[in-house]
């Protein structure tokens, strides 16, 4: 069931997950704007309040464009980032000092379904993974440097569902971490 909020609901969340579903740059037209303007509302409100807030792929892309960064429309290396049936996967390295550092150590496999990425990092978030291949450097998480707002490129309630036993067991640790914030 999806529930769309109002910046008068979000006093009633402990905190709120972004799973997507959000268009950006050239796809933004002016009839989308109208749709996203609560997302932006309830995100405003959020930050304002210190709740945490947990943005899952395209979430995760819309946290860095909301804190003022970029996205890279079609990554250069979308091919290796494409959703396979069964979902691919690729390992990712987590920088220390991060949240995810203190979950997973220097590296973690997550999967991928996704052709975007982020551009220009956004105020106060700091990368807190990465892939690196021949393509290139994709940052595959981005938290904010003092506030609980976490955003991930993978699917970790997939990995939960459909992963071997340590992407499930990786998937649940940032659950468990986020709903813990």
């Amino acid at each position: 069931e999806y529930v769309w909020w109002s910046n008068e609901d979000l006093t009633d969340f402990d905190g709120v997950v972004i799973p997507g579903g959000f268009s950006y740059g050239d796809y933004l037209r002016a009839g989308a704007m109208a749709s996203i303007t609560p997302v932006i509302d309830g995100i405003k409100a959020l930050v304002k309040e210190e709740k945490p807030v947990l943005g899952i792929c395209r979430g995760m892309q819309f946290i860095n464009v909301f804190f003022g960064g970029t996205l890279i429309q079609d990554l250069p290396c979308a091919e290796n980032h494409k959703p396979g049936n069964p979902d691919r996967y690729h390992d990712v390295f987590v920088p220390e000092g991060t949240r995810l550092y203190g979950l997973y150590g220097m590296m973690t496999e997550v999967n991928t379904r996704h052709h975007q990425g982020v551009g220009i990092i956004g105020d106060d978030l700091k990368v807190s993974a990465m892939w690196s291949a021949d393509a290139g450097v994709v940052m595959e998480a981005v938290e904010h440097k003092s506030l609980p707002v976490i955003g991930v490129q993978w699917h970790p309630e997939r990995m939960m569902l459909f992963g071997n036993e340590q992407q499930k067991e990786d998937g649940e640790k940032l659950m468990a971490y986020w709903l813990n914030l």
